[in-house]
């Protein structure tokens, strides 16, 4: 049955499914839609406290904006998104999505199967009123028209510890928007939203542009997917400094540039607060291709004076750059003897990149005058030397994954007697972070994947 969404909202209570680290007991049951389940058509924003329930499906048919009030999005409910479409959750409102592994939330085309795509909607945005590091400290979030007046797409404050919501146990599929170059949404969109956030177990998957773009903020990602993004899978600019534990990524061969792009400040560099968040315990994987041709391919970039303390993870399989420090601002971030540095990676496996299996590339910064390059590198930053330094506990080696590359079922744990279970390889997890995780990357014994994601062609 087809309905109008109206304007009766009712306020349901959920349960939470089960929650932390590596030690998840998930079933394999994949979600089933309900006998007698609804699909509503949404064409309004929403204004108040307004839950969809478990076994409908909602299909969003214009930019949906949640302008006050509660969204409620029982497990197991199916959000459908036409051409031009997305759910913006806006600094008055808040979201609380939670799914379960059995009963994921699923975000995803309106197409049928087999005709989906990357792009064919505009994807999940989360606002909300922690710090950036632009002036007057709020700014238009990207994807969006600036309009005068209009603050729904509006974000930022000075509020780090702004509760967004919570999306739980959900998948993010053949989202992502392009309004105009360098102004696009992606499959998950997180502007200035702070501590009180909880984004957990999420799937983005085939998105057009990035997996998931963090502007600004400090809200933290646990236990997060990201495959085969058209563009980068985690971007994080304007002064991101979030929490992040348990991230895989997987690149495509046809599709993809990085598995990060990190940047602060376009003009100002130093500007505060610098985009510098914490990794713990993740697994970036490239498409194991030859070096060169396109797409370009690389594991992690920092640019615009942003920085990164990385720990506990394993870059392997891309194309063409393992690391590229570019720029002097980012390389002045990297003082390892220091107490606290701001660019940091250690506790890291590497392991062919650009088919190098016992270093990896150097990455130079050029700088080029009316097409003469008038120096080889302007960075001066020797990524290699710099970064693979035994004592830190960065090694190049094989990390024995079990399928990781395979792009339909892919399987991201370490096989038996891989070195990335060898506690000894691993640091322990500080404050903040599930501290048991004494594995290296994204997935130890327990595939934490099991039974919620997928990884559909189209």
């Amino acid at each position: 049955m087809k309905r109008l969404f109206a304007s009766l909202f009712i306020l349901s209570s959920l349960v939470i499914g089960p929650g932390c680290g590596d030690d998840d007991k998930t079933p394999v049951d994949p979600p089933i839609e309900e006998p007698d389940a609804e699909t509503v058509e949404v064409a309004q924003d929403l204004t108040a406290d307004t839950t969809w329930k478990t076994g409908n499906t909602y299909v969003l048919k214009k930019y949906v904006f949640v302008t006050s009030g509660t969204l409620t999005i029982e497990a197991g409910a199916i959000i459908k998104g036409d051409q031009s479409s997305a759910l913006i959750i806006t600094r008055n409102g808040r979201i609380n999505a939670v799914g379960t592994a059995a009963k994921p939330i699923v975000f995803t085309s309106s197409k049928e199967p087999g005709q989906r795509e990357p792009g064919n909607w505009g994807g999940v945005v989360l606002l909300g009123r922690a710090k950036l590091n632009v002036s007057g400290g709020e700014t238009t979030i990207e994807g969006f028209f600036a309009s005068s007046g209009n603050d729904n797409t509006k974000y930022g404050g000075q509020d780090d510890a702004h509760n967004c919501g919570t999306l739980k146990y959900a998948r993010i599929e053949f989202a992502g928007f392009e309004l105009a170059p360098n102004n696009e949404l992606n499959g998950l969109t997180v502007g200035g939203c702070g501590t009180g956030t909880d984004i957990d177990y999420v799937q983005v998957h085939k998105g057009l542009d990035d997996g998931i773009e963090m502007f600004g903020g400090t809200a933290p990602l646990k236990h997060i997917v990201i495959t085969q993004a058209d563009d980068d899978a985690l971007d994080y600019d304007l002064g991101y400094t979030g929490k992040v534990q348990f991230l895989v990524v997987q690149q495509s061969p046809r599709v993809g540039d990085r598995a990060i792009e990190a940047s602060s400040h376009k003009t100002t560099a130093t500007q505060e607060p610098i985009s510098i968040p914490e990794i713990w315990n993740a697994s970036f994987i490239g498409s194991n291709a030859d070096p060169g041709g396109n797409p370009s391919q690389e594991g992690l970039v920092f640019n615009t004076g942003a920085g990164i303390r990385l720990r506990n993870a394993v870059v392997a399989y891309f194309k063409d750059q393992a690391v590229d420090v570019d720029g002097t601002a980012s390389a002045a971030l990297f003082t390892e003897e220091s107490a606290d540095p701001r660019l940091s990676i250690r506790n890291t496996f590497f392991f062919d990149n650009a088919n190098l299996n016992d270093t990896i590339p150097f990455a130079p910064n050029p700088k080029v005058e009316g097409g003469v390059t008038v120096d080889a590198d302007v960075s001066r930053f020797n990524e290699a030397e710099k970064i693979l330094v035994a004592a830190n506990g960065v090694k190049t080696q094989d990390p024995q994954l079990t399928d990781a590359t395979n792009l339909t079922a892919p399987n991201f744990a370490p096989r038996t007697g891989s070195p990335l279970l060898n506690p000894d390889n691993a640091a322990t997890p500080g404050a903040g972070f599930d501290t048991s995780a004494r594995f290296v990357g994204a997935v130890g014994t327990t595939n934490w994947l099991a039974g919620w994601t997928a990884f559909p062609e189209n």
